[in-house]
Formats: structure tokens, sequence, C-alpha cells
């Protein structure tokens, strides 16, 4: 448990240090050593980036150019265009991706039906392109956009598959099935039959579209964007996975709109067209009565002329006559608006209820209210698509529809009122007027009136004959002022999938994936490379003793290596450690060197037995005692027996003589653990160890003790602490940091100063390790590796070996 708290708090430091010092050496070797990774990601992400191209239904997308112009060149003459409306742009692109205005264009395309062929991945629509075509009468409308699979058996027969139920059917005739009545029309048999050849044996199906359903999918792939807003152009565009189907669908939009713009206009001035004829027909009728009445007045009373009036009389009482007509028609047109409003409710066509309002005082605040109440009701039409009449957005919009309705309604009454107050006040005037000239004879008076009621009536008709000559000339005017600038093409490439972005994100992807594996194996490194890895980590004056190189072949366990080619590498480095053990002790006489690690699989039996031959070599004499009696390793580096040895010695059953035995070095013996005991903790803090030590001094030049690792039980720290060159090993990208706080405790709490480490297995291609010209740290400048360096592989062995080629190294290199 402490070595795992060790090992979170060094995690943690790791993560701490990052921004402040990054170690590049460890971080080259983490990408040398997860290259294979790379690779792996990178050929994944390919993989993926092909998959997708490959299995991913292609989107296509078409666009038109419009310039949208509302200015008539006829309406700006005769100053008739406030009728229909303003140049507002927005409106015009809201139009363009209203549901009402996609319904009518989606009716001039060949959209009733739509064909495809379904392959194992993908299913592509035969827009216009389909070897067969179907007529058809429908009895059931739940077969709206289901998929109707039809396989052909031959030029005659026919399969058709809908919900899993099967019919026959002949082809070319009517077949009278359960849902409907179809015909199945065959255009191209070579077609049909190419595709069943196929080894996918690829399989045709159609669909009756729904035309609600196909509006609501279609509005969501248009797309209106204004290109340039002096200029009034716009961009319409639609997306589908047919490129065929994708270019009409756009250019019909761009078509649908001139047309559409067009018609509207007219059926607006058709309508004022035919309000004024309406009234030129009542008033012509008026007109001719009081013409009649005049010639009958004059025959009556053999009259020829109307001198004697007097004309003051005649200008004001006139004046009064033609306002009181003007107010009565506005009267009269007020309450055609309020019963239209009441009786039409949620079908109120403003194009029928702005014309009437032409000319007259209150057209501006009453046509705003109209078309505000157009404007609700147009925006409840197209939810009621999506949602139903329960849903709260169309009872919010209901509501305010009301409250719309309620303000025109009361608008309108109240114009009423006041219209009815000013015609009652204009009827008093008249009859004050005419009572003041009660002195004019009657029939001269009566004669006046005749011609004052002919006068107006004559004024009326003419101005209605000048507007409808007017709104002629401007219906004559309506020419499609709105512009293709640019038709839609069959786009050749899809927008999706993009094949450049698609290859972007997948080289970033493995670009990620990479720095994220570098970025986790950095933040979690927890092993030890480097002596500076050690300092860092270490809080007491631990000293380097030396590095021992990684051995270019599989070792046996624990082997005697130096006395096989003493030029190698690794012998230098363990000379370089027998150099650097005089700095620790120097003295005369018998010496101990005890060594110790963390766990077991650091080297230290390794190390024992090696540091021990390469000072036999010097002509001392040395003996390797195995005190791991839990998993002694010893006899298995010699090749020897376990008969007997240390745990035999330790309890009086064998003597010194008969426990120890040579190697083939001269110089150097060694004494095994023997079996293993039920109590080795016992046996080594036992007296008897002492004298046996002792004894082997008075024998031999150097003790060489091999002491079970102190991370896992405190046997061996008797021996460490008596030895002269007390050894801890540390095992390169092996031993974790957490390691290191054993060994200081060994300095601080067991009062251990001497206590020197060796890094053991060190890669010899990293360049931090601190062999060169001597560690920067511990004792002396030892030998190093630095001479020789140049040819550093052939201290591996005597024979030069091949070079593996750098692709082969990649393979090869061990995690």
């Amino acid at each position: 448990m402490e070595l795992s708290s060790n090992n979170i708090e060094n995690t943690n430091s790791n993560r701490q240090n990052l921004n402040q010092e990054i170690d590049l050496s460890l971080l080259i070797n983490i990408l040398r050593k997860n290259i294979i990774w790379f690779i792996t990601f990178a050929v994944l992400n390919s993989l993926g980036y092909l998959i997708y191209l490959r299995y991913t239904q292609p989107l296509y997308s078409a666009s038109a150019s419009l310039q949208i112009s509302q200015e008539d060149r006829a309406n700006q003459i005769l100053e008739v265009d406030k009728m229909y409306g303003s140049n507002d742009i927005s409106g015009q692109i809201a139009l363009i991706k209203s549901k009402e205005f996609l319904r009518l264009v989606l009716s001039d395309l060949p959209l009733e039906e739509s064909y495809f062929v379904e392959g194992k991945f993908l299913t592509n629509e035969n827009y216009l392109s389909s070897p067969f075509f179907i007529n058809y009468t429908i009895k059931d409308s739940s077969i709206l956009g289901k998929s109707i699979y039809i396989d052909f058996l031959s030029q005659k027969k026919a399969l058709l598959t809908l919900d899993k139920v099967e019919y026959a059917i002949d082809i070319g005739v009517e077949n009278k099935l359960l849902p409907l009545n179809i015909e199945v029309i065959v255009r191209n048999y070579e077609a049909i039959d190419a595709t069943k050849n196929l080894v996918n044996k690829n399989r045709f199906f159609f669909t009756i579209n729904d035309i609600n359903s196909l509006i609501n999918s279609y509005s969501k792939r248009i797309s209106v964007k204004i290109l340039n807003l002096s200029a009034k152009t716009v961009e319409v565009s639609f997306q589908d996975h047919n490129a065929r189907k994708a270019a009409d669908v756009s250019q019909a939009l761009a078509e649908g709109y001139i047309k559409y713009d067009v018609e509207k206009r007219r059926e607006s001035a058709e309508n004022v067209l035919n309000y004024i004829n309406n009234q030129l027909a009542d008033v012509y009728s008026t007109l001719q009565s009081s013409e009649g009445s005049i010639q009958q007045f004059k025959k009556d009373n053999k009259l020829s002329k109307s001198d004697g009036f007097t004309t003051i009389y005649l200008e004001r009482l006139g004046g009064l006559e033609q306002e009181l007509v003007t107010l009565e028609m506005e009267n009269k047109i007020l309450q055609e608006i309020e019963k239209t409003i009441i009786k039409e409710g949620n079908e109120i066509d403003v194009y029928s209820l702005l014309p009437l309002l032409v000319g007259t005082q209150f057209e501006a605040s009453i046509s705003s209210l109209i078309k505000n109440l157009h404007e609700l009701l147009i925006k409840k039409e197209e939810l009621l698509y999506d949602v139903k009449l329960s849903n709260e957005t169309i009872k919010s919009i209901d509501y305010q529809i009301a409250i719309q309705k309620k303000i025109l309604i009361q608008s309108i009454k109240s114009f009423i009122v006041k219209l009815e107050s000013r015609i009652l006040n204009v009827q008093l005037k008249a009859e004050e007027f005419e009572s003041s000239f009660l002195e004019i004879p009657t029939k001269e008076l009566e004669f006046a009136r005749l011609e004052r009621v002919f006068a107006i009536n004559e004024q009326f008709y003419e101005l209605l004959l000048q507007k409808r000559t007017e709104y002629q000339i401007s219906k004559a005017g309506f020419v499609p002022n709105n512009t293709i600038l640019e038709r839609s093409f069959i786009p050749s490439l899809p927008v999706s999938p993009n094949k450049q972005v698609a290859l972007i994100v997948a080289i970033l992807m493995s670009i990620i994936l990479s720095m994220l594996l570098i970025l986790f194996k950095y933040l979690m490194h927890n092993t030890l490379c480097s002596t500076g890895d050690i300092f860092k980590t270490s809080s007491t004056n631990l000293s380097a003793l030396g590095l021992v190189p990684k051995y270019k072949r599989d070792i046996p366990i624990s082997q005697l290596v130096v006395d096989r080619n003493p030029k190698s590498m690794i012998a230098e480095s363990f000379r370089a450690l027998r150099s650097n053990m005089q700095f620790i002790s120097n003295t005369p006489g018998p010496k101990i060197a005890a060594v110790t690690s963390t766990v077991s699989g650091e080297g230290k039996t390794f190390i024992a037995i090696n540091l021990a031959g390469i000072i036999a070599f010097t002509g001392k004499k040395v003996v390797i005692i195995d005190l791991d009696m839990r998993k002694p390793k010893i006899h298995i580096g010699f090749n020897a027996d376990n008969e007997i040895g240390m745990s035999t010695l330790l309890i009086n059953k064998n003597s010194i003589d008969d426990c120890i035995k040579s190697s083939e070095l001269e110089g150097l013996d060694f004494i095994t653990a023997g079996p293993i005991p039920p109590n080795p903790s016992e046996l080594i803090i036992s007296a008897k160890l002492d004298e046996i030590i002792d004894q082997l001094k008075e024998r031999y030049d150097l003790v060489m003790i091999d002491n079970p690792p102190v991370g896992l039980v405190t046997d061996g720290i008797k021996c460490i602490q008596k030895a002269d060159y007390p050894i801890y090993i540390f095992r390169s990208d092996y031993s974790k940091k957490s390691f290191v706080h054993s060994a200081d405790r060994l300095i601080k709490e067991n009062g251990i100063s001497k206590l020197s480490f060796v890094i053991n297995s060190v890669d010899p291609e990293r360049s931090n390790y601190g062999y060169g010209y001597g560690y920067g740290y511990g004792y002396g400048y030892g030998y190093g590796y630095g001479y020789g360096h140049g040819q550093m592989y052939g201290y591996y062995d005597d024979v030069p070996t091949e070079k593996v080629p750098w692709y082969k190294s990649i393979f090869n290199k061990k995690p």
C-alpha cells in the first residue's frame, strides 16, 4: 500500500512538472517505443477514411442565382405601385422558403413517385432514369411513403412486395390489388436484367410519395442566402442524394418564384379591375337615370337652359353633395370589409380586400392591420404542417389572430361611427343651406338639383374610367422583373462526403491519437530511466556508483558474462563500478559488499555475480554468498546444485568448507542459499551469520552478499549496515520512482550513509544516462563509456554483427 501511494504521488508530480520541465529524452524514447502504435493509428484512420468514402451516401447541392426586383415602369408612371406592397427582400426570401410556395413548385416536377435500386450498403434513386415506371390508382392511403419492392421474374411477370405481402403481377397491364390498382411499364428490360445478374443482386423498389411528407422533408434541405444586398441577388440551393434532382428542384424554385410573383401581381390588378367594372355599371345606371330626369324635367317645363340659378348656391351645395356621396361610398366599403372579415374568418384574402381601400382616407391604417392579420394566418398554416392544433404555439398564434381581428373590427366600427357622424353633419348643412334659398323658384331649384346630381355622377364615372385605364396599362406592364442570373446545373462532385475534409480529419485523428498516447504515457511514466530521475526523486545524499547497459543477447538467469568478452561494453561497465568502489572505501584489508534492491527482478543477483567476477579478474579472492533464501538464484547463475548452502550452514548442519564451491573463474567462489528454510529472517539476523562472515573475511579479499529485496522484507538490512560497499540496484524502465524512497529510508532510518546505487539494463541508445565523462554525481570520474564510444556496438562481442534494417528494428522494439 505504501508503494501504491508513492506511485500515485510520483504520477501527480509528473503532471505538475509537465510545463516546468520536459524530459526530451524520455519523449524521444516513448516515441521510439510506440512507433508501431503511431503506424497502427495511421492505418486504422486511413481504413476509416476509405470506408467512410465508400459507404457514405453522397449528398449533392445545386444552386441558382436570382436578382429580385419589384420595380414596374407602368406602375411608376401611373403611381399605382403602392397596391403591390414593399420591396423588402427578406419577405421574398421567406416566401421562397415557405411550404406553400414549395407545394406549388413541386407540383410541376415528376415527384409523385420515386424509384430506387437497393444495394448491399447504399441505396440510389433512379430519378428520371428508372428502367420502368408505374401508373396507379390508390385505394388505401396508408401505402403512401412505404417502400414497394418489385422483382422482375421475366419480361411479362413480376413480384411486388409490400409490408412483407407478395403480389404476383403482369407487366404492361393493370393489376387490381387490395391496396392499389397498378400498371408497370418497362422502358429498358436490358438494364433490369443486368442488375439482376450482378453478384450482389440489387433490388428495385419504389415509393408513392405523400406530398405533405415530401414538403416537410424538402423544406429542410432548401437554403436561401443573400449574395449582394444592394444588388438584391440571392442564391437558392437544394441538397439531395441525386444530383439531377438537386439541380431540377433548385431551378424549379427559381423559375417558380418568377412565375408566382407575376401571377400574384396580375391577380391583384384583376381584383381592382373587377371592382372598378362593377362600380362603373352602377354609376353608369345612376348617370343614365339622372340624365333622363333632366330631360324629362326640361320637357315637362319647356326649359332649354338653367339661367338664373345662383352660382354661389350651386357651388356650395354641389360641394356638400359631392362630399356626402364620397362619405356614403366609404361607409359602404367599410361595412363590406367588416362583413368579409366576419364571414371568411381564417380564410381572409388580403389581395381581395386591399383594392377596396385604394384612395380612401383610412387606407394606410386599415391596410396595415389587414396585412398583419394575413401574416399571422399564413404563419399558422405553415406551422400546421409540423404540429397539431393542440400545440401551444398554434394556440398562441390563434390568440394573436383573435386579438388582431378584434382590433381590426373595432377600428372599422370606429371609422363607420365617425363617417356616419360626418354624413349627418353634411346632411344638416345641406338642409340649412337649402332653406336659406327658399325664395328661389321651385322649378328652377329642382332643375339645378337635377343638374348637380348629374354632374357628380358624371365626374365619378369619368374617374372610374380613368382608373380602369390606368390599371389595364399596369396589368399589361407585368413582365418578369426578377431575373435568373445563373441557372442551376447538375453537380459533378458531392458536398458530402468531402474527400479533402475527410482526409484532413483522418490525418488529424492520427496525430491527435498519437499525441494523446504520448501525453498519457509521459504523464503516467513512473519508472526510473536515468541517474537524473533518481536524484530528482531522492531526498538524501544517495550516490551513483555506475550504470550497467542492457545486454544485447538474452541472458540466462543471473549468469556470469564478464568473462566471455572482456572488451565488451558490459564488461567495461563493471570495471567502472569496480573503480568507483575505491572511492567508497579504500582502506586495506578484506571488505564486505552487500547488494540489494526493492523488489525481485531488478538484477541484483546478476550485478553481484558479475561485479564479483570483474573484481576477481584483478587477482583478488572473492566469495559470493546467497542470502536471498526465499528466491535463491546464485546456484542457477553458476549452474550448480543447491542441496547445501547458507541455510544449512546457519543451522550448523554443514561447515563452511562443505558449502564453498568454486566457479570457472579463478579466484571466484560462491555459497548457494541452500534449501529454502521456513524461517529465513531468524537465520539471517542470528549471530551465526556474523561468525560466518568473519571467517570468510579471513579467507577472501571481498565477501559479496546477495541480499533479499528490502522493499519486500527487511532481512538484509543488517548485512547492508555491516557492508563496506552497500549497493542498491535499480533497473532502467522497470523500477518505479517510488523505489528510491526505500533507498532513502535505508539512509535515514538505518544510518547507511555509504549507500550508492547502480542502474541496471540501461539502453545504450539513450543519451542522458550519464555515461561518457563521469556521472556528474557520486564518486569519482570512473572509466565511463566515453572511449571507444564510436564503436560501441563492437564491445558486445568480438565478431561484428550485421546491421539490422531500420524498418525491422521498428517492429523488434520491446515496449
